[in-house]
């Protein structure tokens, strides 16, 4: 007679465990499936926002292109905040998790990949943004330059850099010197005038998440002792 080796059945809490266990990881790998799309969405955006902003440059813009800019900005901005808070919560919960999990290494290494693929989308979009108020600039200043040849650069740069208020006293300074248009000159210079206030906005609301992000991940490697690599 040939003797059968006994297993041990698992108890009812045992089984409750593993499928707590499971529905923990069907979590975590869905949520990170979720940034993953939303940082994909937003380099989309990127080159959508870059496209507009071409337009806008070259004058091949409406009213409507300046509204969807707004629109793609908004929601790159929301986007960007939401992925920023679901991978800090990510790192939190891993401090959390003991070395000795079977899951450890796989979560860490599903942090250092988002949080570097989130780190590169911010510094993308920092260049993309801070490419075109320099191109903004310029155009200014060329344009400037065609409606007043006898500017100096710093009479250019303080009309680019100041406030509407102070660009109304163009107007009579280009009537004065006799300039065709006085009023659509300054009509041109108020509206860019306007993109590079927002431009200077969003970079830096993108330096601060940037920084935020930074500083949330250097106290968590602190406070835990692990040995994350980061990001200069």
């Amino acid at each position: 007679m040939r003797l059968l080796k006994k297993t041990k059945k698992k108890t009812q809490k045992e089984d409750e465990d593993d499928i707590g266990v499971d529905d923990e990881i069907n979590r975590f790998l869905n949520e990170t499936i979720e940034i993953g799309q939303k940082l994909a969405n937003v380099k989309m955006n990127i080159r959508k926002i870059q496209e507009l902003q071409r337009q806008i440059l070259y004058n091949e813009s409406t009213s409507a292109t300046s509204k969807e800019r707004k629109k793609f900005v908004s929601n790159t901005r929301n986007l960007l905040i939401e992925c920023r808070d679901q991978i800090k919560r990510i790192q939190y919960e891993n401090a959390h998790v003991p070395s000795s999990d079977p899951n450890f290494g796989p979560r860490q290494q599903k942090y250092e990949y988002l949080r570097t693929k989130l780190c590169n989308v911010l510094e993308d979009y920092r260049q993309v943004e801070s490419d075109f108020m320099k191109r903004t600039k310029d155009c200014m200043t060329k344009q400037y330059k065609t409606w007043n040849p006898k500017a100096t650069q710093p009479e250019i740069d303080y009309y680019i850099s100041n406030s509407d208020s102070q660009l109304i006293s163009l107007l009579a300074l280009l009537k004065i010197n006799g300039i065709k248009g006085a009023k659509q000159v300054l009509a041109e210079l108020q509206k860019r005038n306007e993109y590079i206030k927002n431009i200077e906005y969003t970079v830096a609301e993108l330096a601060a998440l940037s920084r935020d992000f930074h500083e949330f991940h250097e106290q968590n490697v602190q406070d835990v002792g692990n040995d994350y690599c980061v990001l200069s």
